[in-house]
């Protein structure tokens, strides 16, 4: 039982710090990739993971989907489009204010993972983690104060914790549907469907279309990135996780993303945080450690 427990400790570690790396490129990736609409950019990477998982094992793939009620295939496609929101909101929201500020709100996503666990799977927070949705709350409102300065703009921050939210939902439609799906297979048909939704908005977004025809290289080399990386790697593990680790362990790649992606997009692009966004940033990580670790289930639970 005690190497049982070891290998599941090692194997939920492994996960945490290969899936934090993964996020931490998404935003300053995103950012390097203007002047393309951020529209587009979220289509390009869901388009493009889609593809490349759906190459592994298309006849595996059409079997899966083939083999889903209705109700199923409608929560894959419910999933889909709440991916495709959080991307396009995450992306617009980062293109409108700085980037310290967009990856600090994203720490708020493992509160938005605790909170829907409990709305929709009875998984009542925990003390620690009341007290750590409030810091983080804080830290966010504090991070909100930095708007105006530089290009740290209040209308960007909404549009990431709108993101942050929606998080939470699609982290639970991946535990929802693990009996309905191999994890491959949901994560292929999740982005198809993601990639579908941004399709249509593409035409109605003003600018979405301007300047892709085609794209800048070093867009295109940070799209193909975007897909490979932070989606491909990044969130397909992250759906993988939410089938067997607890909420706590799959909410720990958020704060990780978070110290990674300032550092990479400090020492990267020269985006360097304002004091303010720093103060922030350390009381949004403080608040979701203490969620975190105040946890109820176990952290090797369901991991094996």
């Amino acid at each position: 039982m005690a190497a049982r427990q070891r290998v599941t400790a090692r194997g939920a570690a492994l996960f945490v710090v290969l899936a934090s790396l993964a996020f931490a490129t998404s935003g300053p990736l995103a950012r390097y990739a203007r002047p393309v609409h951020p529209l587009f950019i979220a289509f390009g990477r869901v388009a493009l993971a889609a593809v490349a998982l759906s190459l592994f094992d298309l006849r595996g793939l059409a079997r899966s989907a083939a083999a889903l009620s209705l109700r199923q295939r409608a929560a894959v496609l419910a999933a889909g489009l709440l991916l495709a929101v959080h991307f396009a909101l995450f992306l617009w929201g980062l293109d409108r204010t700085s980037l310290a500020a967009a990856l600090s709100l994203i720490s708020l996503e493992p509160l938005a993972v605790v909170l829907c666990a409990w709305v929709f799977f009875r998984v009542r927070p925990t003390r620690a983690e009341q007290a750590g949705v409030l810091l983080a709350t804080a830290g966010a409102a504090l991070v909100a104060r930095g708007a105006g300065s530089g290009d740290h703009r209040l209308s960007g921050d909404l549009m990431v914790v709108g993101a942050t939210l929606l998080y939470g939902l699609y982290v639970s439609f991946a535990r929802a549907l693990r009996d309905a799906l191999p994890a491959r297979s949901y994560a292929a048909l999740v982005y198809a469907s993601a990639a579908m939704f941004l399709a249509a908005a593409l035409p109605a977004a003003p600018g979405a279309l301007e300047g892709v025809s085609p794209p800048p290289a070093h867009a295109t080399v940070a799209i193909v990135a975007l897909a490979l990386v932070p989606t491909l790697v990044g969130h397909t593990a992250v759906q993988a996780a939410a089938r067997r680790m607890s909420p706590a362990i799959v909410a720990l790649v958020s704060p990780g993303e978070t110290l990674g992606g300032i550092v990479i997009g400090a020492l990267w692009l020269g985006a360097v945080p304002t004091s303010t966004e720093v103060a922030g940033a350390a009381i949004i990580l403080a608040g979701a450690t203490v969620a975190i670790l105040g946890s109820s289930p176990p952290a090797t639970e369901g991991a094996g």
